[in-house]
């Protein structure tokens, strides 16, 4: 599947060959011959079968199955058991391994070891000379294992002086330019997995199955994963993954597939670096089809085993997130992931939700996928502030039940920006940055409470951290930044290019107008926004539609929860002519503490209202606004209330 293909094995020279009723196992080529014809068969059953071939005659426990054929991952007794399955299934005999309940497997039959490509055996570096004694096959094994022996002693040696050289050399390091013990990972894209099979119910898997990768990787320390939605685009099998990580600013893809064989649901992941053109790791599970929770904690233990060793992982917060308990909610979880933010698959999402904490309460994904659904119905699908109410009550959920998660606390602190509460928000965005400093989104998140604050050039400095963190990431809410400061060829570069949602429709509208591209905002057309209406009237402005249309379109046009959608709002409102309209809307946007300031300066909307006696009034509100969140934001909480010790800005 990836274009990027892993290093073929290099050829052994010879390898054991083992014997069992009709049946042939080649440990060099890891291959089995059942009645002389070779059988497919995926990796894990084979080596299942090469350990029980190890200890013939004696039952393997299943701790030890597991530990030997899946090493550093929390595997679960059906995948052994699924496993032993198919062998037997293609060995064509139930009775060859024998079941020993509530301990292990057991090889019954008679096995005998041989030395593949005898032809090639040689003594002291040279081949048996001719007519030398031929050697039985158990003798041949156990020259091998002596000159196995010898070779060791001689890798020994050896390795114990190369590392005395490679000691030295870092000590030459340290003593020159110091050396650091332990590297960062660095960031890491999850693209879509494929369905390589013909059966489209299980399309939801696309994106649930990378959802939970990164659900399972957010909880390691210093690696940063690149947004879901960002690498949703690359969901074509054939995409160049190398071109892919470029644009997408990594040097790491995680890939993968899943195909529905029989009642089996066989699912490969990859890591892929895409600098050296190579796969760092690459594995194959499979769990039954109808028992999702065992698919979700087999993709849990990969993730946090061998892929994290892969990634350069060394360490993960202390885990407090319950897994999923209830397989029915599961499932609705999956599905709800697969499902678009547009209004109507959004609420879709949210019934799909609300069933699935209905049926298991405990798992925090679903209460934080759930607020950022009641989030979007709030703000663009109509909900209003009981539906933000919602948003908050489910993120304040999921922290209750995943203490050491920062998506719950980034979630919250954006709502209490919007609802005004300006210095608490600050402090918490600030308090992640401190934390996680190398997170992209942790200052997206500061920059978006500065802006409000009316601290514009300091937003654009984080906006600026930003994508010296993560180029070529679309972040939406930067372009406002950039916006407010007058820079709007910054601004464009943060407008997603496609335009492929409604909020950056209306945003590119935004950034056109100001920059006098009128045709080119007006092409775009009214995103399609419930109670958003406002740009319908803008564009007919820019249109230069009739003054009887505008004053009808201008009555028409409402107040928004969020205080920054009223500052877009008042603009509209002076960009058409409508004066006390403007006015009143702005004034309403700095009472809600969206400080407009020193923006409504450097705005052109507002050029045609700057003369009026009462935009003085309302500016010096929001200088006043501003200055108090300079003043207070650094200002410590109380510990009563969680709150800080400060009063809010005084009421217009």
């Amino acid at each position: 599947m990836a274009s990027i293909l892993p290093n073929p094995p290099r050829d052994e020279p010879c390898g054991r060959i083992w014997q069992f009723g009709d049946c042939e196992f080649d440990e060099l080529r890891y291959e089995l011959r059942v009645h002389d014809k070779v059988v497919d068969l995926e990796g894990k059953p084979l080596e299942v079968l090469h350990q029980l071939l190890l200890k013939a005659g004696e039952t393997v426990r299943k701790e030890e199955l597991l530990e030997l054929v899946w090493p550093g991952l929390l595997v679960v007794d059906a995948s052994l058991a699924t496993a032993v399955s198919k062998l037997r299934k293609v060995l064509g005999d139930e009775e060859i391994i024998k079941t020993v309940p509530k301990v292990g497997y057991r090889l019954v039959v008679l096995a005998r070891r041989t030395i593949s490509r005898p032809e090639l055996v040689r003594t002291n570096g040279k081949k048996l000379p001719s007519g030398a004694k031929s050697l039985q096959p158990e003798d041949r094994a156990i020259e091998a294992a002596d000159s196995q022996r010898r070779v060791k002693r001689r890798l020994i040696a050896w390795t114990t002086a190369a590392l005395l050289s490679v000691g030295l050399g870092l000590g030459l390091i340290v003593a020159r330019r110091g050396f650091k013990a332990s590297q960062l990972p660095g960031p890491v894209a999850i693209l879509p997995f494929h369905n390589v099979g013909s059966n489209q119910n299980l399309d939801y898997l696309r994106s649930a199955l990378p959802d939970e990768v990164a659900n399972t990787l957010s909880a390691a320390r210093s690696l940063i994963v690149r947004p879901l939605a960002a690498s949703s685009r690359y969901s074509d099998p054939s995409i160049d993954l190398r071109k892919a990580a470029h644009e997408l600013n990594v040097n790491r893809i995680v890939t993968g597939h899943f195909v529905l064989a029989g009642d089996q649901l066989e699912l490969t992941m990859e890591a892929v670096d895409t600098d050296e053109d190579r796969v760092l790791w690459h594995d194959t599970v499979n769990v039954p089809a109808n028992n999702l929770l065992l698919m979700q904690a087999q993709i849990a233990a990969m993730s946090r085993g061998k892929l994290a060793g892969a990634l350069g992982i060394r360490d993960f917060v202390r885990g407090t997130a319950t897994p999923p308990g209830n397989a029915e909610a599961y499932e609705l979880y999956l599905k709800s992931l697969a499902l678009d933010w547009d209004p109507v698959p959004n609420k879709q999402g949210i019934t799909f939700l609300r069933r699935a904490v209905a049926l298991d309460p405990s798992y925090a994904p679903a209460w934080g996928i759930l607020s950022l659904r009641y989030y979007t119905d709030s703000r663009f699908g109509g909900g209003g502030p009981a539906v933000l109410q919602l948003s908050d009550l489910a993120a304040e959920r999921e922290l209750a039940l995943d203490p050491d998660s920062p998506g719950p606390v980034a979630e919250l602190t954006l709502h209490r920006t919007e609802r005004g509460e300006l210095v608490k928000a600050h402090q918490q965005a600030l308090e992640l940055v401190r934390r996680r400093p190398d997170n992209p989104n942790n200052h997206h998140l500061l920059s978006y409470v500065l802006r409000y604050g009316g601290s514009v050039e300091e937003a654009a400095h984080e906006c600026d951290v930003v994508v010296l963190l993560a180029a070529r990431i679309v972040w939406g809410s930067c372009s406002t930044t950039f916006m407010e400061a007058g820079n709007y060829n910054r601004a464009m570069e943060f407008v997603r290019k496609d335009l492929s949602s409604e909020w950056s429709k209306a945003h590119a509208i935004e950034v056109l107008l100001r920059q006098g591209r009128t045709q080119e905002a007006i092409r775009i057309g009214p995103p399609q926004i419930p109670r958003w209406d406002s740009y319908k009237m803008l564009l007919a402005c820019a249109r230069h539609e009739p003054e009887s249309q505008i004053r009808s379109l201008a009555a028409g046009v409402e107040t928004d929860d969020d205080p920054e959608v009223n500052y877009f709002f008042a603009g509209h409102l002076a960009y058409c002519g409508q004066t006390n309209a403007a006015l009143r809307m702005l004034n309403l946007a700095i009472k809600r503490n969206y400080c407009s300031y020193p923006a409504m300066d450097k705005d052109p909307f507002f050029d045609k209202v700057r003369s009026n006696p009462e935009f003085s009034n309302i500016r010096a509100a929001g200088v006043a606004c501003h200055d108090n969140f300079v003043a207070n934001r650094e200002l410590p909480f109380t510990v009563e209330s969680g709150v800080p010790t400060v009063a809010r800005t005084p009421a217009l």
